[in-house]
C-alpha cells in the first residue's frame, strides 16, 4: 500500500521533474497525458520550485560530502482498493499529514498525487530526512537514521491509527509471507499497482516490498 525510497543528490532533481510531469518523453509508459492535468499537489506554496527549496532547505542541514549520501526519500502512498472514489482526497490530504507531523513540514519537498497512471490514485511526497546533530549542533541529513527497521515496520500501524482517528475508512494492512509473493523492487511493484503491498525492510539502501 506504501513504499519508501531514498536519493542521491544527484538523482533528487529528475525525480521532483519526474513526479511535476516535466520530463519531455518519461520512461513511465503507464503516464496518460490527457489525465496529467488532473494531478495535484498537497505541499505548501512557496514561491519557488521543488528543486530551488530542496537546496535552499539542504543548505540549512549538516550533510556528509559523500556522493551516495541519501539527502532525500520518498514515500509513494496508493489509494486502497476499497476506498470510496468520493473519499480520495480526504485520503490523501490526511497522508500528507501523517507525513508532514512525522518528518516535519518545513523538510518536505513535494506532494504530488498522481491520477494519470494505470491502477489505483498515489501520492509522491519527497522529503528530506532529517535528525538531531549531536557532533556538530543543529540537525544533519541522515536517511539511515530516520528510515530505521523499526519505522519502516511500524509505518502502517501507524498510519492506518492516524486515518482512523481522523475520520477515514481506509483498509491498510501490513506484513505478508513469502509464500504470498515475497519480495519485489520498487520498479516491479509499480508495474503491478493493483495488489497493495508495504515496505518491510531497507538494506544497503535499495528497499524491499512485500505483497499485502
Amino acid at each position: 500500500m506504501a513504499s519508501v525510497q531514498k536519493f542521491a543528490d544527484y538523482e533528487v532533481a529528475a525525480q521532483l521533474n519526474h513526479n511535476n510531469r516535466a520530463i519531455a518523453i518519461p520512461s513511465n509508459k503507464d503516464i496518460d497525458h490527457d489525465r496529467t492535468g488532473e494531478n495535484y499537489s498537497l505541499a505548501p506554496e512557496r514561491g519557488t520550485s521543488c528543486y530551488d527549496y530542496y537546496k535552499d532547505r539542504k543548505a540549512q542541514l549538516y550533510c556528509y560530502n559523500r556522493k551516495d549520501v541519501k539527502s532525500m526519500a520518498g514515500w509513494i502512498i496508493t489509494a486502497p482498493k476499497d476506498l470510496p472514489l468520493y473519499d480520495y482526497r480526504n485520503f490523501f490530504a490526511a497522508c500528507y499529514q501523517f507525513l508532514s507531523q512525522k518528518y516535519g513540514e518545513e523538510n518536505i519537498i513535494q506532494a504530488v498525487v498522481h491520477n494519470d497512471e494505470e491502477g489505483q490514485p498515489h501520492l509522491h511526497c519527497c522529503f528530506i530526512p532529517v535528525v538531531p546533530d549531536r557532533k556538530h549542533g543543529g540537525e544533519k541529513i541522515c536517511a539511515n537514521d530516520v528510515l530505521t527497521r523499526k519505522e519502516l515496520r511500524n509505518f502502517h500501524p501507524e498510519l492506518q491509527k492516524y486515518l482512523k482517528d481522523n475520520g477515514i475508512d481506509a483498509n491498510i494492512n501490513s506484513g505478508i509471507t513469502r509464500q504470498q509473493g515475497g519480495s519485489r523492487t520498487v520498479k516491479a511493484l509499480k508495474k503491478e499497482r493493483t495488489r497493495d503491498w508495504s515496505v518491510d525492510i531497507c538494506n544497503d539502501d535499495k528497499t524491499v516490498g512485500r505483497w499485502n
